[in-house]
C-alpha cells in the first residue's frame, strides 16, 4: 500500500499476523475515501493493510455504543498471548451467551465458503464426551444459555434425538440444530422426531433465493431443498431461523430480496442471520479486503426499499458491537412502510433500548423481549442479526476478548467462536475440532 494515503487515525489495537499468528501491534485509520482500515508489520513477514469497515463514521457510531461488559463467571489462568490459551480464560471481557458443541466432522455437503468441520467422521465426540460439553455449557452461563448444535452436519448423526434429549434432561430451555436441511428435507417424520426429542429450533443454511447462489456456495443447486425445510418447519410449528454466508459477487445483491422474503415468510421465519464469509488461506502479501458486516448493513439498507437504513441496525450488547448487530421488524398497523412493518429502532430512544437491555436475552432476541416487556406483539416479527466474525487478516484482538459466541469441547473449556476456526494462512487450525491437538 502506498504510504502517501491520507491518513485518520481512528484508534490502536491489536492484530496478528496470518502468516505466523503472533501479536502485532496496530493502527486502525480512515483513508481519504472514509474506508477504515487496520495496519500492522510483522518483523518477519513483513506489513499487512486489512479492510475493516466501508464507513468511518459509521464504524465509530458503533464503537461508542458499546454496552456494560459482563464477565465470565468461570475462566482459567491467562497463559500464552492471543489466540492462544483460550479456555475461557481469564483475559476475556464477556461471558458466553450463545455456546456451540461440534457434534461431528461429517457432512453430506462440501460447501466452497463453509468455515465448520467437515471431514471423514472419525473420531467424533461420543455422547458421554457431548454429555461433558453440556457440563461445560451449564458451568459456563447456566441451562438458561441457548445451546447450538452443529458440526459438520448434525443430522449425519443417527443419536442426534439422543443428543438433544441428553440436553433437555440437563435443563436446557433451547436447543437449536445448525444444519443444511438436506436429511430434513428428505425424511418424512425426521423433524417431528427431532422436535418430539426437545428440538426448539432450526439454524438453516440459506444462501440465496436462485439456484446459482447454491451452485457456488455449495456447489450444487438445492434450494428446492431449502423451500421443503421451511415448509417442513411450517407443519411442524417449529421455528427456523435463515443463515446466510453473504459472498461478494454472489449473493451480495440478494440481500433485500432475502429480507422480503423472510417478511413473506414471518409466520414461520423467525430470524435472519447475515454473516459475510470470512476466508482463510493464502492472499495478497500487503493488502486484505474482507467483507464485513457494515458492508452487509450498508447493503440490505439500500435493497430494502426505505425499510431500513444502516443506523437501524445497533449493537446487541452481549459483544463487541462490531461484531454483533441487529434490528427487530414489528408488524404493526401503524407502519408507515408498504411492506407492514417496522423497525424497533424507530420505536425505541437509545436511553430506553438501553434501560430495558438484559444480558440474559439470547442476542437474537434482544429486541423482541424489550418491545413484548413493553406490550407490543411480537408474533409475526422478523429478527434481523448480523455477525462478524474474524479471520486472520481481520482479527482484532480486543473484540476477540468480546467474544460472546462459545465452542465448547470435552476437556472442561469454552472457547471464542473466532479463535476456535482460526487459522494461518496455510489453513492449520489453532484448535481443531475438540481441541485435541492444538498449533504450536
Amino acid at each position: 500500500m502506498s504510504t502517501s494515503v491520507a491518513k485518520t487515525p481512528l484508534h490502536k489495537t491489536i492484530a496478528l499476523c496470518p502468516t505466523c499468528l503472533k501479536e502485532l501491534p496496530a493502527e486502525v485509520y480512515a483513508d481519504g475515501e472514509g474506508v477504515v482500515w487496520m495496519e500492522r508489520t510483522c518483523s518477519e513477514h513483513g506489513p499487512l493493510a486489512t479492510r475493516m469497515w466501508p464507513d468511518a463514521d459509521h464504524y465509530l457510531w458503533l464503537r461508542n455504543h458499546a454496552f456494560p461488559k459482563t464477565k465470565p463467571e468461570n475462566t482459567i489462568p491467562a497463559g500464552a498471548a492471543c489466540p492462544y490459551g483460550c479456555g475461557t480464560c481469564s483475559r476475556h471481557e464477556r461471558r458466553g451467551t450463545l455456546l456451540e458443541i461440534e457434534v461431528t466432522r461429517n457432512c453430506n455437503l462440501h460447501c466452497p465458503v463453509c468455515f465448520m468441520s467437515a471431514e471423514t467422521g472419525e473420531g467424533d465426540p461420543t455422547l458421554a464426551e457431548i454429555d461433558a460439553m453440556y457440563e461445560v455449557i451449564a458451568n459456563a452461563v447456566g441451562t438458561d444459555g441457548a445451546v447450538q448444535i452443529t458440526g459438520g452436519e448434525p443430522t449425519c448423526r443417527k443419536d442426534l434425538p439422543e443428543i438433544i434429549r441428553m440436553g433437555r434432561d440437563k435443563g436446557f430451555w433451547g436447543i437449536e440444530v445448525n444444519t443444511n436441511g438436506l436429511v430434513i428435507a428428505a425424511r418424512d417424520g425426521y423433524l417431528e422426531e427431532l422436535v418430539f426429542a426437545g428440538l426448539t429450533g432450526v439454524y438453516l443454511s440459506f444462501d440465496g433465493l436462485t439456484g446459482d447462489v447454491y451452485e457456488a456456495t455449495c456447489g450444487r443447486d438445492i434450494l428446492d431443498i431449502k423451500m421443503k425445510v421451511i415448509e417442513r418447519c411450517r407443519e411442524v410449528g417449529i421455528q427456523v431461523v435463515l443463515s446466510v454466508a453473504v459472498v461478494a459477487g454472489s449473493n451480495d445483491k440478494q440481500l433485500g430480496d432475502l429480507l422480503r422474503f423472510c417478511l413473506d415468510n414471518a409466520d414461520v421465519v423467525a430470524g435472519l442471520a447475515l454473516q459475510p464469509a470470512f476466508t482463510s488461506g493464502r492472499f495478497d502479501a500487503t493488502r486484505a479486503m474482507p467483507m464485513s458486516a457494515g458492508d452487509v448493513a450498508f447493503g440490505l439498507a439500500e435493497q430494502s426499499d426505505g425499510l431500513l437504513d444502516p443506523y437501524d441496525i445497533w449493537p446487541l450488547g452481549c459483544s463487541n458491537p462490531l461484531c454483533d448487530t441487529g434490528v427487530f421488524l414489528l408488524k404493526s398497523d401503524q407502519a408507515e412502510h408498504p411492506s407492514g412493518f417496522v423497525p424497533a429502532t424507530k420505536l425505541l430512544t437509545d436511553e430506553e433500548y438501553r434501560a430495558g437491555y438484559s444480558p440474559d436475552s439470547p442476542q437474537g432476541s434482544v429486541f423482541l423481549d424489550i418491545l413484548a416487556a413493553r406490550g407490543h406483539d411480537v408474533s409475526s416479527g422478523l429478527s434481523i442479526v448480523i455477525m462478524n466474525y474474524m479471520d486472520a487478516t481481520s482479527m482484532d484482538v480486543q473484540r476477540l476478548r468480546e467474544c460472546s459466541m462459545m465452542v465448547t469441547v470435552p476437556d472442561g473449556r469454552a472457547i471464542p467462536f473466532c479463535s476456535y476456526h482460526l487459522t494461518d494462512d496455510s489453513g492449520r487450525r489453532v484448535y481443531p475440532p475438540w481441541g485435541k491437538e492444538e498449533l504450536r
